[in-house]
C-alpha cells in the first residue's frame, strides 16, 4: 500500500510539472558554476600582469570574473596603457594550461544536482546543456575531468560555436546569442529554458535571451550584481529536482503577474 501511495504521488509530481511548468531546457554555464576554475584564471591573469609590473586588484577581480577572455586582455591593455590584447591573452593562455593540465576541482554541490537532473531527466522531459564562454577545448576538458561530459545534449562554446552570429560589440556572453543558439539547437524556445549562471555577465546574457536565469554565485561573484536574476539561490546541495523546478515555476508565473503578463 505505501508503495501504490509513493507511486500515484510521483505520477502526480510528474502529470504536474508536465502540464504546469514550462520548462524543456536547463543549460548550465560551467567556469565557476560546474568547475572551480576562477582562482585558476585569475592566478594566470595575475603572472600575466606581474610579467609587465603590475598586479591584479580585488576590483579587478570582481571586473573580470564572468567577462569573456579577450573581453578581459582588452581591459587589462587598456588599465595598463600598455601591450597587445592578443599578446596578453595569449600569455593568459599559456599559463591557465599549465593549471587546467593539473585537473580543476568540481563546483561539488551544482554537479550534483546535475547528476539528479540526468536521471531525472527522460521522466521529465528535460533536454540539458552548457553555454559557456570559454574556448571550446577548455570546456570539453573541463567537463570530461568531471566525468560528466555525457549528460549533456549541447555543449556550447561562446568563443568558437557562434560563427553565425554577427555583433560589432561581440557575440560571447553577456550577449544573448550563446543562449539563444543553445535553444535553437535543443529544440525548444528561449522561455522554456532555465540558464544556471554564477556571475553578472551570464545572468544579463541569459536574461537577455529571454531565459529563466538563476543566479548561484561562487566566492568570487557574490559580491557581483545578481538583481537581473530570475532568482538566487545560495546553494543547490540540498534541493531536490522536483522542489527546484516547481520554485522556478512559481517564481516565473510571479514575475508573469507582476509583469501584466
Amino acid at each position: 500500500m505505501a508503495k501504490l501511495l509513493i507511486l500515484l504521488i510521483g505520477l502526480c509530481m510528474t502529470n504536474f510539472l508536465h502540464s504546469k511548468q514550462p520548462i524543456k531546457a536547463i543549460i548550465f554555464d560551467c567556469d565557476g558554476t560546474l568547475v572551480d576554475s576562477e582562482e585558476a584564471h585569475l592566478s594566470a591573469w595575475r603572472r600575466t600582469l606581474q610579467n609587465r609590473g603590475h598586479d591584479l586588484t580585488l576590483d579587478q577581480c570582481l571586473l573580470y570574473t564572468g567577462k569573456s577572455a579577450s573581453v578581459i586582455a582588452k581591459l587589462i591593455s587598456e588599465s595598463i596603457g600598455e601591450g597587445d590584447p592578443n599578446e596578453i591573452l595569449a600569455e593568459k593562455r599559456a599559463y591557465y594550461k599549465e593549471l587546467h593540465e593539473q585537473g580543476l576541482p568540481p563546483i561539488k554541490a551544482t554537479v550534483d544536482f546535475l547528476k539528479r537532473l540526468a536521471n531525472e531527466k527522460e521522466r521529465l522531459g528535460l533536454k540539458l546543456g552548457v553555454a559557456s564562454a570559454a574556448v571550446k577545448s577548455e570546456i570539453l576538458s573541463n567537463l570530461k575531468h568531471l566525468e560528466i561530459e555525457d549528460l549533456f545534449d549541447v555543449i556550447l562554446s561562446g568563443h568558437d560555436d557562434l560563427t553565425d552570429y554577427s555583433d560589432p560589440e561581440g557575440v560571447n556572453k553577456p550577449k544573448p546569442y550563446i543562449y539563444l543558439h543553445a535553444a535553437k539547437l535543443l529544440n525548444v524556445s528561449p522561455t522554456e529554458c532555465v540558464v544556471i549562471e554564477d556571475s553578472a555577465t551570464g545572468v544579463i546574457s541569459g536574461k537577455a535571451a529571454g531565459c529563466i536565469t538563476i543566479a548561484v554565485p561562487n566566492r568570487f561573484t557574490e559580491m557581483q550584481d545578481l538583481s537581473a536574476a530570475t532568482l538566487k539561490i545560495e546553494s543547490l546541495s540540498t534541493i531536490s529536482v522536483e522542489e527546484f523546478l516547481e520554485t522556478v515555476f512559481l517564481q516565473k508565473k510571479q514575475g508573469e503577474l507582476s509583469n501584466g503578463t
